[in-house]
């Protein structure tokens, strides 16, 4: 691995930091890997579907394409791994390069590993690295070492957010919805509309959850990539080998100078011809910074060197071992010498009478709980039904005058005499009463506008039906809005039914 090309800092980080990590690297390469990601997921969407519009499962699709994500996830992983390099790919050398990865283990992670929380990180260890399995498991079983947490919480935190941007596209949609239109309830909406959902609202839903697996899929991958790559850092220093490369390069470039020089100068005399033919002084340019240091191995290193063999095959080197005790956050002050009581005997007589006083006022509590629920025993009981009478109702509000024979000529009296909410009210009165004659449905005052429009919809005559929701509808602008229709729409309601009985629409 060139590790002096990569444009990320090496350094220990902690697992949100690299997490963060992950999230800018993903900014920074936005284009070419959502770029890669289209191009490549987009016409897997359109031929699921399609497989499910010729079986007849509609919701075929959406299954399909959750399915698929570890062979979507090879995407960006290509184009974040080829980035760190400075080289971001293109999608056609995208597309191009997934022929050189193995498919292995992308086949176990649509099979048996596919609900692995684990997928972000073994992903860059399956396809980056390319070791036989015995030698992966191996390594896997110490990459995975003290962040499996971290990796599962991003892998369930992924989730959740593909989960909220799904619904919040639809809880938008439901507050766009008039009321009237909405499901009495979560369960009507499941028995009825979900239930009875068509094939284009099931190919709206898979759309709407493909755009969200699309936002959120390639942030999974690049924060499981950055935890890869910081553990890595963590396990084998790539800081600090980073930093001794870096080092090696600065004393090898005067070595390079100095050769450069010597060669200048042995040119010179065969240039000029030298009387003497002494040969000018070869110089041997080092190839490694210790001959530099002058300073040639002595007993001491050698014993050195022995002594750090012999600690490197003790077999306690290298070992981890996990010590787990409790501590106190904050300290507790110096222990004061407490002062005797001057009298123990009475101290413990108080102690136990105040105790029995506790249990007293227990058993006193607890008795009352009993008494008021037997006091109450007959309450508990259901009785059994009795038809209800119905109760007599004072109120003070007179009621509605009646209905006039000829709801049309009234209605436009009052409108032509300026009187226009009460014309209007009249006129909704009318259309509300000849609507529950029509179906046979009693009048309740505590039907509203939306009940009626609902019931407008079960009227078996699609023009009466229009006309009564035309007349709710101008009833609601004028009397909630203050917007009032002009003279030729108040003409084209009173022409036929409601305002005229025994007329069709």
């Amino acid at each position: 691995m060139e590790l002096e090309r990569i444009s990320v800092v090496l350094r220990p980080r902690a697992p949100r930091e690299a997490l963060d990590l992950g999230a800018v690297m993903l900014r920074a390469n936005a284009v070419a890997v959502w770029s890669a990601w289209f191009a490549f997921t987009l016409p897997v969407f359109v031929a699921c579907n399609a497989l499910g519009l010729l079986l007849g499962w509609p919701w075929l699709g959406l299954v399909l394409m959750w399915w698929l994500k570890p062979l979507f996830d090879r995407l960006p992983l290509y184009v974040l791994s080829r980035a760190v390099f400075d080289r971001a790919p293109g999608w056609r050398e995208t597309l191009r390069g997934q022929r050189r990865w193995p498919w292995r283990s992308t086949l176990a992670g649509l099979s048996w590993l596919r609900i692995d929380s684990n997928r972000a990180l073994r992903l860059p260890l399956d396809l980056l690295e390319g070791a036989p399995r015995r030698q992966r498991s191996a390594r896997w079983q110490v990459l995975r070492r003290r962040i499996v947490t971290e990796t599962s919480l991003l892998t369930y935190g992924c989730l959740q957010f593909e989960l909220v941007l799904f619904l919040s596209v639809w809880l938008l949609a439901v507050l766009l919805i008039p009321h009237e239109w909405r499901p009495d309830s979560i369960g009507d909406f499941f028995r009825q509309d979900v239930h009875g959902a068509t094939t284009a609202w099931t190919l709206l839903v898979a759309t709407v959850a493909y755009l969200a697996m699309s936002a959120i899929e390639p942030l999974y991958v690049a924060c499981g990539f950055a935890l890869y790559l910081n553990r890595r850092t963590q396990l084998e220093a790539w800081d600090i080998d980073l930093a001794f490369r870096r080092l090696c390069a600065r004393l090898q470039v005067p070595g390079k100078l100095l050769l450069v020089l010597l060669a200048c100068g042995g040119i010179w005399p065969l240039a000029v011809h030298a009387a003497t033919s002494v040969p000018a002084p070869t110089t041997s340019v080092p190839t490694s910074p210790d001959p530099r240091f002058g300073q040639p191995l002595d007993d001491a290193d050698r014993r050195f060197a022995a002594a750090a063999a012999a600690v490197y095959r003790d077999p306690r080197f290298g070992g981890e071992r996990k010590v787990r005790r409790w501590v106190l956050r904050y300290p507790l002050a110096p222990a004061t010498k407490v002062q005797a009581m001057p009298f123990p005997a009475f101290g413990r007589l108080f102690a136990l009478a105040f105790k029995g006083l506790l249990w007293l006022l227990l058993l006193v509590a607890l008795g009352a709980l009993l008494r008021f629920a037997w006091r109450r025993r007959g309450r508990l009981v259901r009785e059994p039904a009795q038809p209800a009478l119905a109760p007599e109702r004072h109120t003070s509000v007179e009621p509605e005058p009646a209905l006039p024979a000829d709801l049309a000529a009234a209605t436009r009296t009052l409108w032509q005499a300026r009187r226009q909410r009460e014309a209007l009210a009249l006129l909704y009165r009318g259309g509300v009463a000849q609507t529950a004659r029509l179906l046979k449905l009693p009048l309740s005052a505590e039907a509203t506008e939306a009940d009626w429009l609902r019931q407008a919809a079960a009227i078996d005559d699609p023009a009466r039906a229009r006309r009564m929701v035309a007349i709710v509808r101008t009833w609601q602008f004028a009397a909630y809005a203050g917007r009032y229709p002009d003279d030729a729409a108040i003409e084209h309601l009173l022409v036929g039914w409601p305002a005229q009985t025994g007329t069709s629409a």
